[in-house]
């Protein structure tokens, strides 16, 4: 069996996963029953796999593919045939907007899931950027003292640097914000009542009763 995927199944950053049963208390004993699962992850960039399976995979994923392997060419060909056939096209369509909306909901819920189990983790590691951020800002503001001494364009760089580290702190502040609303909507998909999930925002995030209000006004 092998599925074409447009996300990673494993969330391990393989292009292609091989799969065979085993033996669970021997993981190393393979049962050659001839079944062999392959699964590649379309979106990844790796090239792990040969020139023609890539360019497939290129060419699934809307990516630029230089048309010179014989079955791409063919696809290719057979792609705008059917873009021009009307039928085809209107039947195409419709299946593709079913496909597209089972799955957002498919994706939907694996994104509530993944944010709930990871969320910890991520205000973890916004705080260390953020950290991270008042120190740069720190040594920008040195930097900023020194440069005044400095010709036009040492002063120019300053700016340049100056407006970095404000982008960055933009983007912490940003991030913070879209991991707190999109806790709450993924929250909301589990049909979590609003006073635990609140509680949950909350405590998780450090937030007042102000800021819970607001977030929920939105």
């Amino acid at each position: 069996m092998i599925f074409f995927c447009n996300f990673d199944p494993f969330q391990l950053g393989q292009q292609r996963y091989v799969l065979h049963k085993h033996i669970d208390e021997i993981p190393e004993q393979i049962i050659e029953d001839g079944q062999t699962d392959i699964l590649f992850n379309v979106p990844s960039l790796r090239h792990d796999v040969d020139p023609k399976m890539q360019a497939f995979l290129d060419m699934i994923a809307q990516r630029k593919v230089e048309a010179t392997d014989p079955l791409v060419v063919k696809l290719k060909e057979r792609m705008a045939i059917v873009k021009r056939n009307r039928k085809w096209r209107s039947e195409y369509m419709r299946r593709s907007v079913y496909e597209m909306d089972q799955e957002m909901r498919e994706k939907k819920i694996r994104e509530g899931e993944r944010k709930i189990r990871d969320g910890k983790l991520e205000l973890l590691e916004g705080k260390r950027e953020l950290q991270k951020g008042k120190r740069e800002l720190l040594e920008g503001k040195r930097e900023l003292l020194e440069s005044k001494r400095e010709i036009k364009e040492g002063q120019d760089r300053l700016k340049e640097k100056e407006q970095l580290i404000q982008e960055r702190e933009q983007k912490l502040h940003e991030n913070q914000q879209m991991i707190i609303k999109t806790s709450i909507v993924a929250m909301k998909a589990l049909n979590i009542d609003e006073t635990t999930i609140k509680k949950e925002i909350k405590e998780k995030f450090n937030l007042s009763d102000k800021e819970i209000k607001d977030y929920f006004a939105e």
